[in-house]
């Protein structure tokens, strides 16, 4: 799928849901370059997964005063995610992972918030110096919580 067509599709299954506040490139840069390896679009099958993570990052930009959360990273090809040096098994491959910043908070702000979310137990939290993993792996029936890093 062109980058073109994954922004139309995508985007209509977003609007379809209500959802105004992410964009299909946000979930999935498509063309994106890495290694001189090009992202892909996502298994059209996968979106409910990203839907998933979604309720979570909209329950995540209403807590604090600024409701700003900035996505890094979410979708990764196979080929992709081994170019930029990603593990094997990343929940990045599902479309249920995301690296985001949360305007005017420290990244170990941002996953103390997540701790102390209704979606705690399912999460896959990981404590970066620049950002903060967020990922839905008990949604998707892989073992939760998970937690790693120290936001050095």
């Amino acid at each position: 799928m062109t980058r073109d067509e994954w922004v139309r599709v995508c985007g209509a299954r977003l609007q379809v849901h209500g959802i105004t506040n992410f964009s299909p490139l946000e979930i999935a840069d498509v063309g994106r370059q890495s290694s001189g390896v090009s992202l892909s679009s996502p298994p059209l099958g996968l979106l409910g997964n990203a839907l998933k993570l979604i309720d979570v990052l909209k329950w995540l930009r209403n807590e604090g005063e600024v409701a700003s959360v900035l996505v890094n990273s979410w979708w990764r090809s196979p080929e992709y995610n081994e170019a930029i040096g990603g593990v094997a098994n990343s929940m990045h491959l599902t479309l249920g992972a995301a690296d985001i910043v949360k305007k005017g908070l420290w990244p170990s702000e941002v996953a103390d918030l997540l701790e102390d979310s209704p979606y705690k137990d399912d999460l896959g939290i990981g404590r970066y110096k620049t950002f903060t993993h967020v990922d839905i792996r008990g949604m998707l029936g892989r073992n939760a919580p998970a937690r790693w890093g120290t936001n050095g």
